[in-house]
């Protein structure tokens, strides 16, 4: 009970936070709202704030997991294969070097022992994809930059995972294994590859091979479709698990999967329509929820973390690990992007900037929680981490303003594309009225156009409902007029759409959203058996 009751608050709160941003907060990034209300919900007495990183196995395999299954399905198969050397030195080299300066700096800056220094900097290498939008939004990132920044995302958090692993074992055994970490990373990283690739490819092949049988059209009172749906959102999770079983890198796994995914879905768009057009919906559903609740999860944590029980003995100490481990890993990103990547000085300074870490840096954190590092060692961790992710999304916030370039605030776009469906509205009505209708369809799709520009009020709807009740339904012959009706209104406001399509170029992005929200007008009007 105390698990579904975290869950739901946890859902809940995802709500609230989407809301509220797009209410009263559109200028900041939904994922500082979701912040906030994870700080706020954190002094819910009845809550169990240890329910989202009391157990991080649970959090990377239900939360981290499909959501770069997701994330992967926005880059391509053949570029990420192509770009391949540039990943390995970002994810694997870069990030080697980030943790040994880092770590060699706060042994001697601040004196601690090396294995627990490495520990420290082998917690804040991952950067997290999720949390990049957070201090960009409203602005324009250089596209080569964002590519490194996510291709970095996708596969760095094997290489945390494997140096926090060596780090530990040194300061558990007092003993450094270099060729076996080494040979771990190897057999994880290749590991999850292939394992990613295989059971990526068995399941593309089984999902066509189904499809091209007999799924294509589907009559009866249930879609088969939907058992592969079912399927395909299942996947990360299930493959998550099954690779970590195998003792190999199920993060990798699920990202190889998910690029394997795109590679289908680009060559199988129209194979099965109704599969394609649900599971990307569900995925940007699943997506977005995931995102939100992994930051509610992180104001939850920083606030646990600040907990007067978990402080360490010398918060000062913390706070200035924190610092260190911050600027390493920002001097380390910037110079290796400088000189090795070749990027430009202001990309070079992007890319270092925008290394923003989360929730993910937090879960590796609580890893050690099961191990025997000491508490007051694991809780010292804990706040300097806290303390690294609070710079790593403070810092790019203030300092993008000030480098990057403004794109059209969504409240300008929305303006914009406002004025522009009006005209799309008022151009269908004006073709409308050339030909004849009967009075009471006349009524109906004058008030369902002008919904569609919100100028229908409650009033006016109580009324549409009203009358929906109390008059009979409508005989065959008649629904069928009124919906080839509504469909001519819509290919109309399709029609007006395409004639300035070419006019307004920074507004594309929306004008396709746009166009979209009319073709699935038009679906809702076609009959099932259609």
């Amino acid at each position: 009970m105390q698990v579904l009751y975290g869950i739901t608050v946890l859902v809940l709160s995802s709500c609230l936070a989407m809301i509220v941003q797009n209410w009263f907060l559109r200028n900041i990034s939904v994922n500082y709202v979701a912040l906030g209300i994870g700080v706020l919900i954190a002094f819910i007495p009845q809550f169990d704030s240890g329910i989202f990183m009391g157990n991080p196995e649970l959090f990377m395999g239900l939360v981290v997991a499909p959501l770069l299954f997701f994330e992967g399905q926005k880059n391509s198969l053949y570029a990420i294969a192509r770009s391949w050397k540039s990943i390995v030195s970002i994810t694997v080299i870069m990030i080697v070097l980030a943790t040994v300066i880092a770590a060699f700096g706060i042994k001697w800056l601040i004196g601690l022992a090396l294995p627990l220094s490495f520990i420290l900097a082998a917690i804040s290498t991952p950067t997290d994809a999720t949390a990049t939008e957070s201090v960009t939004h409203g602005l324009k990132m250089p596209s080569k930059v964002s590519k490194y920044l996510q291709s970095e995302s996708l596969f760095n958090d094997a290489s945390g995972i494997i140096l926090l692993e060596m780090a530990t074992t040194w300061y558990l055994s007092k003993k450094l294994e270099i060729t076996h970490t080494i040979t771990s990373f190897l057999y994880s990283a290749g590991g999850g590859i292939l394992v990613g690739l295989l059971v990526a490819g068995i399941l593309v092949l089984f999902r066509q091979k189904l499809v091209r049988t007999n799924l294509r059209f589907v009559k009866g009172s249930y879609n088969p479709a939907n058992a592969l749906i079912a399927i395909y959102l299942l996947t990360p999770f299930l493959l998550y698990y099954f690779a970590e079983w195998l003792h190999i890198s199920g993060i990798i796994a699920v990202v190889v999967a998910g690029l394997v995914h795109r590679a289908e879905l680009e060559r199988s768009r129209l194979t099965n329509i109704y599969m394609i057009y649900s599971s990307i919906q569900l995925s940007n559903f699943i997506s977005d929820f995931l995102n939100t609740i992994v930051f509610i999860g992180l104001g939850l944590t920083i606030v646990e973390t600040s907990d007067g029980a978990l402080l360490p003995n010398r918060i000062d100490l913390a706070i200035w690990i924190g610092i260190i481990l911050y600027i390493a890993n920002v001097l380390v990103r910037y110079l290796y992007s400088f000189f090795v990547e070749k990027l430009s000085n202001k990309d070079a300074w992007i890319f270092a900037l925008g290394g923003i870490h989360g929730a993910v840096t937090f879960a590796l954190a609580y890893t050690l929680d099961h191990t025997l590092i000491s508490s007051n060692n694991f809780h010292l961790i804990l706040f300097s981490e806290a303390v690294l992710i609070i710079l790593s999304m403070v810092i790019p916030t203030v300092l993008f303003k000030f480098i990057l370039p403004k794109q059209k605030t969504d409240l300008e776009q929305e303006a914009e594309i406002n004025k522009i469906r009006r005209k799309m509205v008022d151009y269908a009505l004006t073709e409308l009225d050339k030909i004849y209708l009967p009075k009471k369809i006349r009524k109906q799709i004058k008030f369902d156009l002008n919904a569609q520009i919100n100028e229908t009020s409650m009033q006016d709807f109580l009324r549409e409902l009203k009358k929906s009740i109390k008059n009979p339904e409508l005989s065959e012959n008649e629904r069928e007029f009124r919906d080839e009706v509504y469909r001519y209104a819509f290919r109309l406001e399709r029609n007006y759409l395409g004639q300035i399509a070419q006019q307004q170029d920074e507004y594309r992005s929306s004008f396709k959203s746009l166009y979209r929200q009319i073709l699935l007008a038009e679906v809702i009007f076609l009959r099932d058996e259609e």
